[in-house]
């Protein structure tokens, strides 16, 4: 890295916003389309949308920017894999850009779908009870569709269940920072060179992608599992922009650093955990051997006929 020039490093600034953007575009889709059109898959499926997204971005974009796409991870790879310090503020810029940049596609391409949606509920954009509808850009807690939403009076009136009776931040913000930091040990054990079942480079994407599944299948509901401020605020920021005032900041109950800031620290945590816990426990690296100096291969004299 060290010979690499600010045009180079502007390269890995654009391949992590390629990345963010794919994970927005594909991810936030399928929760446009169940929103919206009332198309309901479960979370499993919703899961597997998600871990797919994570790995075609992996796929595309590894090998320009070595694929943070994630504030959190950025972080931690500054603290504990020796990141160049002076990348970390661009990295995490273009992260948001990309997923601000998704946000406004999947908008595009929605547009006229969303505001019928919204005159249909009745509720003005931005107003308490739209988070059923702001939902397909950021995640709350908890999920507005499956738990709830509130306060109780908003929820009565539009017959929606109490939901901020059930979940509190609190637990939102530890799922999302429990969820984050087993996401970091998972991407650490499977770069970890000494793991017995370190996955071969294509596997990789595939191998994280199953492990997003499992993380949306367990907090979905209760936060609709961010897991990366990038895929939060680049959304969010999109959402103030165009005029969604409170949903986007500070959320419909002030949650915003729920799925910001918990899970940058469970990030920074896991990779932590990993390195002073578990990676002790890995393996030792054995030292290659000492080749012999191999000696020229005689040249066998030509036996008579």
């Amino acid at each position: 890295m060290e010979n690499l020039t600010w045009r180079d490093w502007f390269g890995h600034y654009i391949g992590e916003a390629l990345g963010v953007f794919l994970i927005v575009f594909f991810g936030d889709a399928v929760i446009f389309v169940a929103v919206l059109l009332g198309v309901a898959p479960d979370i499993v499926t919703v899961g597997l949308v998600w871990g797919l997204a994570v790995g075609m971005a992996v796929w595309a974009a590894a090998s320009i920017s070595g694929a943070h796409f994630n504030p959190g991870v950025t972080l931690a790879m500054a603290l504990r894999r020796k990141f160049p310090w002076v990348h970390v503020i661009p990295y995490i810029v273009f992260q948001i850009l990309g997923g601000l940049l998704a946000a406004t596609v999947l908008t595009v391409l929605y547009n006229g779908i969303m505001t019928s949606k919204l005159s249909a509920l009745g509720v003005p954009k931005g107003a308490p009870g739209s988070q059923l509808i702001s939902m397909i850009y950021v995640p709350y807690t908890p999920n507005p569709r499956m738990v709830g939403i509130g306060p109780a009076s908003v929820a009565a009136q539009l017959h929606f269940p109490d939901g901020w009776s059930l979940v509190a931040l609190w637990q939102g913000a530890l799922g999302e920072f429990i969820a984050t930091a087993l996401l970091l040990v998972f991407i650490l054990v499977l770069l970890e060179r000494r793991s017995t079942n370190a996955p071969i480079g294509w596997f990789f994407p595939v191998a994280l992608g199953i492990g997003v599944l499992l993380l949306v299948v367990i907090e979905g509901p209760i936060s609709m599992v961010s897991l990366n401020a990038a895929r939060d605020l680049g959304p969010r920021i999109f959402l103030w922009l165009t005029g969604w005032g409170q949903m986007a900041f500070p959320g419909p109950r002030g949650d915003w650093w729920v799925t910001t800031i918990a899970p940058t620290l469970g990030a920074i945590f896991g990779a932590y955990f990993y390195d002073f816990v578990l990676r002790r426990f890995m393996p030792k690296e054995t030292k290659p051997e000492v080749e012999e100096e191999k000696k020229p291969t005689p040249i066998p004299e030509k036996v008579s006929a």
